[in-house]
């Protein structure tokens, strides 16, 4: 996961960590140490704060270190992309959903009273 991305979400954690407790910055950094300014670029994902910094702000917010984490996305080899793209097509068809039968399409539309002279003629099929 790319480093920015990642203090970004810890930023974001923090904040709605403070928020819901109905904290100041001032707030926070009274009870942790932490100065209001760093506090801010913490939160805006701006700085990559140390542990022993994290750890202070945590329990100045009652939290742990779990509250904040961010899972990653599990990567999915292109392997396994392209089976299950197949097993989702044989499901598909064995559904009767497979690809469009356009004759059998136009004939539907033609039951409906859906003129399809011209598109029969564009498609090359006939009536």
């Amino acid at each position: 996961m790319n480093k920015n991305i990642l203090l970004l979400q810890v930023g974001s954690q923090l904040r709605k960590s403070r928020e819901r407790l109905r904290l100041t910055l001032a707030d926070v950094s009274r009870r942790s140490g932490v100065t209001v300014a760093q506090l801010s670029r913490i939160e805006n994902g701006l700085v990559d704060p140390r542990l022993s910094t994290l750890v202070r702000v945590l329990d100045a917010l009652g939290a742990r270190l779990e509250d904040i984490a961010v899972v990653s996305p599990r990567t999915v080899a292109i392997d396994e992309v392209l089976v299950r793209r197949e097993q989702g097509r044989r499901r598909i068809e064995r559904a009767g959903l497979g690809p469009s039968d356009v004759a059998a399409r136009l004939d539907r539309k033609d039951r409906r009273g859906i003129r399809t002279a011209s598109e029969r003629r564009m498609l090359g099929t006939h009536e």
